[in-house]
């Protein structure tokens, strides 16, 4: 009996450790569950904002006027359908079609809060386009060409 007691007094600082350590966790606020932070996010956003999937604020499309070497003319396939059309400056950023993308989404808050992806055909093959990619219109090949949106 006295191996067991003596044991119990070598052991009993990391018992209360451990206990301090669980009532340390105890006080820790515990993490939202999805729904919960989808309905907080629903609630303090509104349908017109970029911010919400964190796309940069899209700029005034450029004046049809100017130097066509400069310009890039991009036509968009929605997934309801539609085609619509913008130019671009070939130096701006590819992140730019996101934006305007998401700008053109219907206005339905279930169609806003969906993921998307964009897709450049052309005959025989086709290419994913991705958002984290940080270049200009006229180095990835996009400009004068046709982009599909798919919802994810």
């Amino acid at each position: 009996m006295l191996e067991c007691q003596s044991m119990m007094e070598k052991l009993s600082p990391f018992v209360d450790v451990a206990s301090l350590e669980i009532e340390s966790l105890r006080r820790i606020k515990r993490p939202k569950r999805f729904s919960e932070e989808e309905s907080e996010e629903t609630e303090n956003t509104t349908n017109s904002s970029n911010a919400v999937f964190g796309f940069p604020n899209l700029p005034e499309e450029p004046n049809r006027d100017m130097d066509q070497s400069v310009l890039c003319r991009i036509c968009v396939r929605l997934p309801d359908g539609r085609r619509i059309q913008r130019s671009f400056l070939k130096s701006e950023s590819v992140q730019l079609l996101w934006s305007f993308c998401y700008s053109q989404i219907g206005d339905e808050s279930s169609e806003r809060k969906r993921r998307f992806k964009l897709i450049q055909g052309f005959p025989g093959d086709y290419k994913n386009l991705y958002f984290g990619s940080n270049t200009t219109f006229e180095q990835s090949g996009l400009a004068n060409s046709l982009v599909s949106v798919t919802w994810l």
